[in-house]
């Protein structure tokens, strides 16, 4: 049985569901589809309303300038037109219920189109049912609000850095997904030469994304000094003084906090210039520390 080139996986506390794009696909999954001829999809492939304050000038035409920092953008809405359907009106019901599960719970949406497969996650749903009675069939729509409106790739890049005494680099991984196991791969080709990044202490991760990717640093071990991950191209370097323990350090460039099994650690910070990626490009970190254990940098594709 071939796999549907299009579908919606939508996740939770709940477990997760499948909308698939045709009633074939649909009858091996959840009984769920997308109501095409209701019109579909909306707000998946489309940038949420722009949020930027402007303005008009007194004299002139248009506006004063805006700078990029100024553009930002709303929650993403997306709209699926859905169509449950079964043999009974029993499997109906039953099928419409695995949507309704979804409610008062944050979920993650994944949309599978073609060689795309990319994911809006701690959205919330509401869905709808249309009156119209059918023993076989129901419509309406489901409704995703994501307050963080960046589509990201469900596959990540990565790379992985160790302390080193003198200058190196670090092995680039890929995230391979085969069903329902993933594992991390070395990135192939190598390269060598004078541009190549030798083995340990910094690592390149990719961003074939639209947008600027940012990066989840991981780091665990015993580096008694602290970490300093400088960012080759810039010079800035986000910097952690206290030790790493194996209980592990998160540097998060979305929020621009650390934080320890949870709690936020961010006042050790001595320096604050957290690395992105930028959109369609790569960026190589090169770590600073002494003692054992690794850090691994992670991000996604990204888009609006």
């Amino acid at each position: 049985m071939s796999i549907s080139p299009y579908r919606i996986v939508l996740s939770g506390g709940f477990g997760s569901v499948t909308i698939a794009s045709d009633r074939q696909a649909a009858e091996a999954s959840s009984g769920l589809r997308v109501d095409w001829d209701s019109g579909g999809v909306a707000g998946w492939d489309s940038a949420p309303d722009a949020k930027v304050s402007s303005t008009e000038r007194q004299a002139g035409d248009g506006a004063h300038d805006v700078s990029e920092s100024d553009i930002e953008y709303e929650s993403r809405v997306v709209t699926v037109n859905i169509a449950a359907f079964g043999e009974t009106r029993d499997e109906v019901l039953a099928a419409m219920r695995r949507l309704q599960a979804a409610h008062k719970q944050l979920v993650t949406m994944r949309v599978v189109d073609a060689a795309t497969d990319t994911y809006c996650e701690r959205g919330y749903v509401v869905v709808k049912w249309d009156e119209e009675w059918h023993e076989q069939t129901a419509t309406g729509t489901l409704t995703a609000i994501f307050v963080r409106p960046h589509r990201l790739s469900t596959l990540p890049s990565e790379g992985v850095m160790v302390p080193a005494t003198g200058g190196g680099g670090g092995l680039v991984f890929d995230a391979v997904t085969s069903g329902s196991d993933t594992a991390h791969v070395l990135h192939w080709p190598l390269s060598f030469g004078a541009r190549a990044i030798r083995t340990g202490n910094s690592c390149t991760i990719y961003n074939n994304g639209t947008i600027p990717a940012d990066i989840t640093i991981t780091a665990s071990g015993y580096m008694p000094g602290g970490i300093a991950i400088t960012d080759t191209s810039t010079g800035r370097q986000l910097a952690y003084s206290q030790t790493v323990t194996w209980s592990g350090l998160t540097l998060d460039s979305r929020t621009r906090t650390a934080s320890v099994a949870g709690v936020d650690v961010s006042r050790s910070l001595t320096s604050r210039d957290f690395p992105t990626v930028p959109a369609g490009g790569s960026v190589t970190l090169s770590l600073q520390a002494s003692g054992t254990g690794t850090l691994t940098a992670t991000c996604h594709d990204t888009y609006i």
